[in-house]
């Protein structure tokens, strides 16, 4: 395994989702930003599988696992985006969307597990991010170094 390709995919993936997190943006940018960070891990897998070279399953490996990492810190982001006074960021659709879909849910159920709804909600979009890293990874360039060029 290499370290240093898995950090920088996840790390690409954990820094998009801070900033979506952190910063406010307005009203008419929400959506597309919101767009951009649910896209946000084909940028790490690619980075990780960029790095990492070597066979299309060794890649996409790398990407899978910045993918698990970059997307433990989007899960973290957007259940953080759901409390009082966080910033309406790029994340603030999925609070919209969380708060005008779960109309079927009982009023008591929602009052009762308030954190755990928005934790559970949170989770789909760190598997998102792995995903589309190992995805991307498998995708990326880097094929064996060592094998001979291909000539027709």
């Amino acid at each position: 395994m290499d370290r240093d390709a898995i950090l920088v995919g996840a790390g690409a993936d954990a820094g998009l989702a801070a900033l979506a997190a952190a910063v406010e943006l307005p009203e008419g940018v929400r959506w597309p930003a919101f767009a951009v960070v649910l896209a946000g891990g084909f940028v790490g897998g690619y980075l990780a599988g960029r790095l990492a070279e070597g066979p299309w399953r060794r890649r996409v490996n790398h990407g899978l696992l910045a993918g698990l990492l970059g997307g433990a810190a989007l899960a973290v982001a957007v259940r953080w985006s759901f409390e009082p006074g966080a910033p309406s960021g790029a994340l603030w659709p999925a609070n919209y969307v969380l708060a005008t879909g779960a109309r079927w849910l009982p009023p008591g159920v929602a009052a009762r597990y308030d954190a755990l709804i928005g934790t559970l909600a949170a989770l789909p979009y760190g598997v998102l991010y792995a995903a589309e890293g190992a995805l991307a990874a498998g995708a990326a360039p880097g094929g064996e170094p060592d094998a001979p060029a291909v000539r027709e």
